[in-house]
């Protein structure tokens, strides 16, 4: 079996992409759940503001 330095190369880039495309998903989820914990901080001072 001989190993062909191409097909190792190709698939080594590959599987960078393939963690590069999971890592910036998980960084947009993380992203996303960030700004709705500051939407629901920013409505409750808002509703303390409005109350009293």
């Amino acid at each position: 079996m001989t190993l062909n330095l191409d097909d190792v190369i190709a698939t080594l880039i590959f599987l960078i992409f393939i963690v590069l495309v999971i890592a910036i998903i998980f960084i947009a989820i993380k992203g996303l759940r960030n700004s709705t914990k500051e939407k629901q901080l920013i409505n409750q001072k808002l509703d303390t503001v409005l109350k009293s």
